[in-house]
């Protein structure tokens, strides 16, 4: 009988993961389509001044300038990131999470 219980209590937390599920992954999906744009914006500016005509220690400069204003604009949205994957296993039962 305890695992008919056990059973009924498992159900109501899946039931609960379920219903934040959707929210949570199209959460993921706006985030990780954020910084595929970031990420796409940042590999272009990188392009143009590779191919650029511009002095060799300008252009490390740039460079430099360009992976710290990247790495900025990524932290907000990988710390997004972290927090929903935190939220997410917090929600699945331990039960799935071990298996």
């Amino acid at each position: 009988m305890a695992y008919n219980g056990e059973r009924g209590a498992l159900g109501t937390e899946l039931s609960s993961a379920r219903g934040c599920l959707p929210n949570v992954l199209s959460a993921f999906q706006a985030l990780l389509a954020a910084l595929e744009d970031i990420d796409g914006s940042y590999d272009g500016d990188l392009e143009t001044v590779r191919n650029s005509g511009v002095p060799e220690a300008l252009k490390q400069e740039v460079l430099r300038t360009l992976r710290q204003r990247h790495e900025e604009c990524r932290a907000p949205y990988v710390r997004r990131l972290t927090a929903l994957h935190k939220r997410m296993a917090a929600t699945v039962p331990q039960s799935l999470q071990d298996s």
